[in-house]
């Protein structure tokens, strides 16, 4: 017998002797009772009504389901909730709203539009049928518009793929936070590009976005940059983390950074919607 033919029977001696071995051990873990919190998200687009979702936390263990009764289970309902700007009031009305392209869900929807003039202060508050209270404030900022969008294909072939470049300026005299999305076929569709950047990541006012070639002549793409306010940026840097984080057992907790307080505990994001869009078919 040589040393191979040992080394082979030694290691496959190994493995029986492990799969032999009882390795599984039952462990009860006693996870503490969840409270429950309010979460908001309130997203000021300019032109729209001022409108609002506001639902009930669940634990990661909860079991949600699509029962008849999962919006009723879901939605806070019952609250009292205002907006106030430019010396003026707006009651938002307890009211289902769905929105589509894309799709979206409110539970709260104000009569009033969402000035557009940058720097407008906003104020958030929240009186929930339990007492419990909510508030925040957030700041218009202001529009930046898509420069232009540049096809370009690898070759001259009939079938080469295309990219797309989409360019933006930066103003450089303060510091600003950008979302990046970018969906094909369909603004429903799961984004192929979905992140967010802060202007410190160039040295030049003219910010590039792209994608590789992977795009055939007559797709169509929606590019859409968001201005952000830096708590935006916050708030979605953390929930990205945290979502991240259930995938990887090794993760520390991530906590959601919103911008919302008050004595409901509450947690969610008031802030500015503020985008461009463009709407490109691929060709020559």
């Amino acid at each position: 017998m040589n040393i191979k033919q040992l080394n082979s029977i030694l290691l496959f001696a190994a493995f029986v002797f492990l799969g032999a071995c009882n390795l599984s051990k039952d462990v009860e873990i006693d996870l503490p009772a969840y409270d429950r919190q309010p979460v908001v998200e309130c997203y000021l687009e300019p032109g729209q009504p001022f409108r609002l979702l506001m639902t009930r936390s669940y634990a990661f263990f909860d079991t949600l389901g699509l029962s008849s009764n999962f919006l009723a289970n879901a939605l806070l309902d019952g609250a009292l909730v205002t907006i106030s700007y430019n010396g003026q009031t707006d009651t938002l009305a307890n009211q289902f709203t769905i929105v589509t392209n894309p799709l979206k869900v409110y539970n709260y929807v104000g009569q009033n539009s969402v000035p557009t003039e940058p720097g407008t202060s906003f104020s958030l508050f929240i009186r929930l049928a339990d007492g419990g209270e909510i508030t925040s404030t957030t700041q218009m900022v202001p529009f930046v518009p898509i420069d232009s969008v540049v096809i370009s294909f690898l070759s001259e072939a009939a079938d080469s793929k295309a990219r797309i470049l989409t360019y933006i300026t930066d103003d450089l005299s303060q510091e600003n936070f950008y979302r990046r999305m970018l969906n094909y076929g369909s603004l429903d569709s799961f984004p192929e590009q979905d992140f967010i950047v802060n202007d410190r990541f160039t040295e030049t006012a003219l910010i590039a976005f792209g994608t590789g070639y992977e795009l055939n002549e007559g797709d169509t793409v929606f590019n859409t940059i968001f201005h952000l306010s830096s708590d935006y940026y916050d708030f979605k840097e953390s929930v990205d983390l945290a979502s991240s984080g259930l995938f990887n057992p090794f993760a520390q907790p991530s906590p959601i950074k919103g911008n919302v307080r008050g004595t409901a505990n509450p947690i969610g994001i008031f802030a500015p919607l503020i985008y461009d869009r463009d709407t490109t078919i691929i060709r020559r």
